[in-house]
C-alpha cells in the first residue's frame, strides 16, 4: 500500500477531531441533531485551517442514517461509503479547474436529480473565488431556487472576491488561525498514533511556522520524520525547514546593534554558506525583533506569551536596555529590504546593506555595557573633547555640529541622533543654533522638542557651543497656491472671444 502523508491519514472524520473551530463544529452540530440545516453554506478562511474537512464531516453528518448527538455514526452504510469514497451524492468540485458557466449549468441541471443512495446531494465547491462572473451568475440561480434534497457547500480563501448576491444568500463561517497550544495538541496525538517519539520544543518550533494552519503544520512535521528517520527532535526540525536557529539570530543581532560591523558581516556570510535563503535570514531577523518589541510593549507576561514565541523570551534579557524606537527602525529597515530582495540584482548586497544600516543607526548594546561597568565602580569619565570655544566661527559650525550628534549617540540616545541627523544646521544667531527640516517634517521638531529629548540634548549642546546654547528646530513650511490676478480685459476674453473689434477706452 502506497504511503499517506499524515494531513490526509489524520483528516477529521467527524466534528471532534478539529482544533480550534469550537464554534462553527457547535453550531453545525446543532444543526444536524435538530435537522434544521440551510441549503447553502459559505466557509472562508486562510488555506490548512479546516474549511474543506468541514464540509465533508458536515456532508456526512447531514447524510447518517443514525447521528450521534450531530455527529456522524462512522458506522452506518452511508458513513461507510463516504469514508471509502463511494459516496455518489457528495460531489466535490475544484472551481480553479471547472470554473466556466458550462460547468455551472451542468451543476445546475444535475442537481435537480434525486439522490443516488443518500437523504441530500451535497456539492462542495472549493476554491469558489476563482470562478468567472457567467459563472458566478449561473450558481446565482441556482441558490435562488435550489432543490430541495441538495445542499450547496462553497469554500474560499478570499471572500473579497465573492459577489455580494452569492454571500447574501449563504450561512457565512470564517475560519480562524489555530492557536498554538491546539495546534501542538493535535500533532501530540499524531505523533502519539504514529508512534512517534519527539520533543515538545520541536512541535513549538512547528507551529511557529505553520501560521495557525494545521495542515501546514502536519506536512511540516512529515517532512522531518523522513529526515530524521522517525524521530522529531528540534535540531531535525530546524535542519528540515532551513532555520537559523534563534541563537545564531540572536548573535546576528546583538552583533548589529552593538555596531560590530565585521562581527555581523562574518556571521552572514557563514550563514550564507551553509546555503540558507536570504529571504529567510530577514525573515527570522524580522520574527525575532518584532518578539524583542512586544516585550516593550506588552508588560503583561500572560498575554505576552499569547503573541511571542517562547523561545526569543529566552533572549529577551540580552536586550532589555534597547530602546523600542531603536528596534522600530531596524525592523522598517530590514521589511523595506525583504519588500524589494525579489528586484534586486544583488540580493546578498541588499542583505548586508541592510545590517550595516541598522548597525549605524546606534549601538545599544556596548553602551549598556560601559555604563553598567561605570555604575558598578563609580568611575567618573572625563570626556577627551575639547571645551566649548569662546568665539563660534561660522565655519566651525558644521564641525561642532557632527562633535555633538557624535557625543548624542556615544550617550546612548539613539532615537534623539537619528531625529536630528534627518535636519540641516542653518547657522547660529546668537545662542540660538537653528535647525531647517523639509517642508513636512514637523513630526522631528515634535519629537526634538519633547522633554526627554530636551533633558538628553541640553548637557551636550552647553558643552559643545556654550552653556547658554540653545537647539532651535523648525520645519519649513509648504508653499500656498498662488493666485494670479485676473485683468478686467483678460475675464471679458474669457467670455466674448476676440476684443479686437471692441472699442474699448
Amino acid at each position: 500500500m502506497s504511503y499517506l502523508a499524515l494531513y490526509r491519514k489524520y483528516r477529521p472524520v467527524d466534528f471532534d477531531d478539529f482544533a480550534g473551530q469550537t464554534e462553527i463544529t457547535d453550531s453545525l452540530r446543532y444543526q444536524v441533531k435538530t435537522s434544521s440545516f440551510g441549503h447553502s453554506y459559505l466557509f472562508n478562511g486562510i488555506r490548512g485551517t479546516g474549511k474543506t474537512s468541514m464540509a465533508k464531516v458536515f456532508s456526512k453528518a447531514i447524510n447518517c442514517l443514525d447521528p450521534q448527538a450531530g455527529n456522524p455514526c462512522n458506522k452506518c452504510s452511508a458513513c461507510v461509503a463516504f469514508n471509502n469514497n463511494a459516496q455518489m451524492d457528495v460531489i466535490e468540485i475544484d472551481a480553479a479547474s471547472n470554473n466556466g458557466v458550462d460547468d455551472i449549468r451542468d451543476l445546475r441541471e444535475n442537481s435537480h436529480f434525486v439522490p443516488a443512495s443518500s437523504k441530500y446531494k451535497v456539492y462542495i465547491i472549493d476554491e469558489v473565488q476563482m470562478l468567472s462572473q457567467a459563472a458566478f451568475n449561473a450558481l446565482l440561480k441556482t441558490l435562488e431556487e435550489p432543490s430541495k434534497q441538495v445542499v450547496f457547500i462553497l469554500a474560499t480563501t478570499e471572500l473579497h472576491k465573492i459577489p455580494e448576491t452569492i454571500l447574501s444568500r449563504c450561512q457565512r463561517y470564517t475560519f480562524r488561525r489555530i492557536d498554538q497550544q491546539a495546534m501542538i495538541e493535535r500533532m501530540e496525538y499524531v505523533a502519539k498514533s504514529e508512534g512517534v517519539d519527539y520533543e515538545l520544543s520541536a512541535l513549538r518550533i512547528l507551529s511557529d511556522h505553520a501560521g495557525g494552519a494545521v495542515r501546514d503544520a502536519l506536512s511540516m512535521m512529515d517532512k522531518t520524520l523522513s529526515l530524521a528517520r522517525g524521530r522529531l527532535t528540534e535540531e531535525a526540525v530546524r535542519t528540515s525547514l532551513g532555520l537559523l536557529g534563534r541563537e545564531r539570530t540572536d548573535q546576528l543581532l546583538r552583533a548589529v546593534f552593538s555596531g560590530r560591523i565585521d562581527d555581523a558581516m562574518g556571521e552572514i556570510d557563514q550563514i550564507l554558506r551553509e546555503g540558507k535563503e536570504i529571504g529567510k535570514v530577514l525573515e527570522e531577523c524580522l520574527d525575532f525583533l518584532r518578539a524583542l518589541l512586544m516585550t516593550k510593549l506588552i508588560p503583561n507576561r500572560q498575554r505576552l506569551d499569547q503573541v511571542v514565541s517562547f523561545e526569543i523570551l529566552s533572549f529577551s534579557d540580552h536586550y532589555r536596555e534597547i530602546e523600542a524606537p531603536l528596534i522600530q527602525q531596524t525592523i522598517d529597515l530590514l521589511d523595506e529590504t525583504l519588500r524589494k530582495l525579489r528586484f534586486a540584482s544583488l540580493p546578498r548586497l541588499s542583505l548586508e546593506m541592510a545590517l550595516i544600516k541598522a548597525a549605524q543607526l546606534g549601538h545599544g548594546l556596548e553602551q549598556v555595557e560601559v555604563k553598567k561597568v561605570v555604575e558598578k565602580r563609580k568611575i567618573e569619565v572625563v570626556s577627551e573633547e575639547p571645551p566649548a570655544p569662546e568665539v563660534i566661527k561660522p565655519q566651525d559650525i558644521p564641525m561642532l555640529w557632527e562633535r555633538t550628534l557624535r557625543q548624542i549617540r556615544e550617550a546612548g540616545h539613539q532615537h534623539l541622533f537619528f531625529l536630528l541627523s534627518e535636519g540641516k544646521i542653518e547657522g547660529l544667531e546668537g545662542d540660538q543654533l537653528r535647525l531647517k527640516f523639509e517642508p513636512g517634517g514637523d513630526y522631528y521638531v515634535k519629537n526634538i522638542q519633547s522633554p526627554e529629548h530636551q533633558k538628553a540634548l541640553k548637557p551636550i549642546l552647553s558643552k559643545v557651543f556654550g552653556p547658554s546654547a540653545r537647539l532651535i528646530p523648525e520645519a519649513e513650511k509648504l508653499p500656498e497656491p498662488k493666485e494670479e490676478a485676473i485683468s478686467d480685459l483678460d475675464m471679458l476674453k474669457a467670455f466674448v472671444g476676440d476684443t479686437s473689434k471692441l472699442n474699448i477706452k
